[in-house]
């Protein structure tokens, strides 16, 4: 009986003896296990610090091709000429610059385009009609901003190392300075030294008087974009197809002028005034090199 006591206060020192050693091992592992337990913890934290949006700044260059249409009409004194329809095409460089902000597939952007741009410009829109000589007009330089927002959607392809974009918005054009207007100095003879007396064409001297120059600085213009962007890591490169159409722009040059006809030996006064009204229509291919704040 004292021997089956004795194993038995045995096997309660063998259960009881291992529990300082466990109990050791455990807070040698504890700040192993609270560091991992911190780790696991923080990560969705980490996570809900990345920024939904991404941000894409970006410069372009390529070609636009520029399409006016509109009516010049010229009046002299009371003389009315009916007004010519005009349509005129020009291919010009483009470059400018534009920042985009994107969540998920939804974003906006806004754009700037330098276009030169002097087929709007009134010596264009002469150079377009009927008249007589005056397609040996010199049209001056000129230079057209075109300031826009749109509302942007996007798709990922291709394992999101590409993206289809979509834009639709609108905007403002800032037309060149007044560079384009006519100038009666610069009219061929056949234009401003040619005046009527008697119901007859005489050749007259002309001499300046005044004169005066209005016209639209700008008009809103309406549009949208088609654009296919490859990504380089935070790098990308985005052909893109941008199209505008604006809204009606006119401008009105009058000279007060006085008239020798020599030949008659007769003198008058008289004021020519030149009305046009043009409608810009933009098509502009461009290449955006730019980075994105999400790689």
């Amino acid at each position: 009986m004292r021997f089956l006591f004795h194993r038995f206060l045995f096997v309660i020192a063998a259960v009881v003896a291992p529990s300082p050693f466990a109990a050791a091992v455990d807070e040698a592992n504890r700040p192993q296990l609270q560091e991992q337990s911190g780790q696991m913890a923080q990560s969705p934290e980490e996570d809900e610090q990345v920024s939904p949006w991404e941000f894409q700044v970006f410069g372009r260059g390529g070609a636009a091709g520029l399409v006016a249409r509109g009516e010049a009409s010229l009046a002299l004194a009371s003389a009315v000429s009916p007004p010519d329809e005009t349509v005129g095409y020009s291919r010009e460089a483009s470059w400018g610059a534009g920042l985009r902000l994107l969540r998920d597939h939804w974003g906006f952007e806004v754009q700037h385009h330098r276009v030169a741009g002097r087929v709007f410009t009134p010596t264009a829109m002469v150079r377009d009609t009927s008249w007589r000589g005056v397609q040996d007009l010199t049209v001056a330089d000129s230079a057209d901003d075109l300031l826009s927002a749109l509302a942007v959607w996007e798709l990922p392809l291709h394992d999101k190392r590409a993206r289809f974009s979509l834009a639709v918005g609108g905007g403002y054009l800032l037309v060149g300075v007044d560079s384009g207007r006519l100038r009666l100095n610069d009219l061929p003879p056949g234009i401003s030294r040619t005046g009527s007396f008697d119901g007859e064409s005489h050749e007259a001297t002309v001499e300046m008087t005044g004169g005066d120059f209005r016209a639209d600085r700008g008009v809103v213009v309406f549009g949208g974009s088609l654009g296919l962007a490859l990504k380089m890591g935070r790098l990308f490169l985005r052909p893109r197809l941008d199209v505008f159409f604006g809204g009606t722009r006119s401008t009105e040059e009058r000279w007060d002028m006085n008239l020798d006809f020599a030949e008659v030996q007769h003198q008058a006064e008289t004021t020519m005034t030149l009305h046009t009204t043009m409608r810009p229509r933009f098509f502009l291919f461009s290449v955006d090199v730019g980075w994105s704040s999400r790689p």
